[in-house]
């Protein structure tokens, strides 16, 4: 896939970065509660480094991969929320204690709704290009083309993804990053015009993500819902243009 650069950020990735910060000290509690250590104890602060070392270097390099977007992300986080499990678990064999389990039966609950939430997020069209620079067809066979208007200029290009909350554009030029454009696609002997704002956009900057508020349906403009509507009916998906 393209490499990309996400201009914007959503916060459901400054709350990932922070439910990692939040696990450790998850960790770093109940192991203090369990051996009746004080969590404030300085002594016990410094040998936290030495205790849950396997714990602090995984949710790093997680917290790096989920601020640059980058496609391992999501499984890192698997990774270091199942380590974080796995260590209480296995401190409940040696002793059990109902008040760890319940913090551990909600931290399981948090945990599998920021997977599903940020899984979720990393799919959106306007943060995929669904093609890269190895494509035979430059970059894709099929073309749906449209127009991106920033101000008083004009760039012609073509879809590359898109899904409901926002699509992916190939454009002719590079163009100098903006915070919002307006969408055109001539499409059946239609024209469908929506207001977005780039959230993406390849190095090179010809390929931009582009992700539309929700906006009821008009009589004198169809917009992006109408032609998202329209393309579902007749059968076009993304993958079908390469």
């Amino acid at each position: 896939m393209e490499a990309l650069k996400v201009k914007k950020k959503d916060v459901l990735v400054f709350n990932l970065i922070l439910f990692l910060c939040l696990s450790f000290i998850f960790l770093y509690l109940q192991y203090a509660y369990r051996h009746h250590l004080s969590p404030f104890s300085a002594a016990y602060l410094k040998k936290s480094i030495e205790l849950f070392w396997y714990a602090i270097l995984p949710m790093m390099a997680c917290g790096l991969l989920v601020w640059k977007h980058h496609r391992w992300s999501l499984s890192l986080y698997s990774i270091c929320i199942l380590l974080v499990g796995y260590k209480v678990i296995e401190g409940l064999f040696i002793e059990f204690n109902k008040i760890i389990v319940i913090a551990l039966f909600f931290y399981a609950v948090i945990s599998y709704f920021l997977y599903q939430l940020y899984g979720h997020y990393l799919a959106l069209a306007s943060l995929n290009a669904n093609y890269s620079s190895s494509d035979l067809f430059g970059p894709l066979l099929k073309q749906i083309p449209c127009k991106l208007t920033v101000q008083d200029q004009v760039v012609s290009g073509y879809l590359t993804n898109w899904d409901e909350e926002g699509c992916f554009i190939k454009l002719s030029k590079p163009l100098i990053l903006i915070n919002k454009a307006k969408v055109v696609i001539d499409f059946k002997g239609r024209s469908f015009e929506q207001e977005g704002e780039l959230v993406a956009h390849s190095v090179d900057l010809t390929g931009i993500g582009i992700k539309f508020g929700l906006s009821p349906k008009e009589l004198n403009v169809f917009n992006w819902s109408e032609f998202n509507e329209l393309i579902e009916e007749l059968g076009f998906k993304p993958e079908r243009l390469r």
